[in-house]
């Protein structure tokens, strides 16, 4: 069996959709960001939770800086 990870920008697991991704055995891990709250009762030992901050926090700087914030994405 090959394990395989999910990954997604915005989390939202509506309607069981974690527990589903979560169940199924070729699942290893399963990361979002923390972009939209995922509750502590949805969570799972397959699920990872990113922080935002320190991108934001570094776009912040550059704005203030004038310094270039699409070199963050290059």
């Amino acid at each position: 069996m090959v394990l395989c990870g999910i990954a997604c920008t915005h989390g939202l697991f509506a309607a069981g959709a974690l527990d589903r991704l979560a169940a199924q055995d070729d699942v290893a891990e399963i990361v979002c960001t923390n972009t939209v709250p995922v509750r502590p009762a949805d969570g799972t030992g397959k699920l990872t939770v990113l922080s935002v901050a320190p991108a934001l926090a570094e776009a912040v700087r550059r704005i203030h800086n004038g310094e270039s914030v699409s070199a963050l994405f290059a």
